[in-house]
């Protein structure tokens, strides 16, 4: 895990909330470039930094540095409504996901 992970991982968790660099930084209550810079590797984040923009988009930490994550926003969504199934339905989505992906083969 480099800096080039840092920077793509914000990227990537900003974009699928559709939020542009400069209003997550004021959001944050930051300067108006404090993204920009981390996403093209001008500057890193604080911890706390790093802590706040985790807590603004409610994800752990753990799931930030999770590398096996790609997509640790859209995970989470389908994970919440995946824990209101049952074993029967999850199996059945199971099977849907293995017939989606053996097409891409």
């Amino acid at each position: 895990m480099n800096k080039n992970y840092v920077k793509e991982r914000y990227a990537k968790i900003r974009l699928a909330h559709n939020i542009s660099a400069r209003k997550l930084s004021f959001e944050l209550g930051q300067s108006s470039e404090y993204i920009n810079q981390i996403e093209t590797g001008k500057s890193m984040p604080s911890l706390e930094g790093l802590f706040n923009f985790c807590d603004y988009f409610k994800i752990s930490l753990g799931e930030f540095f999770e590398q096996s994550m790609k997509f640790p926003v859209e995970y989470k969504k389908i994970i919440q409504e995946l824990d209101k199934m049952d074993v029967l339905e999850l199996k059945q989505i199971e099977d849907l996901l293995k017939l989606i992906n053996s097409k891409k083969k």
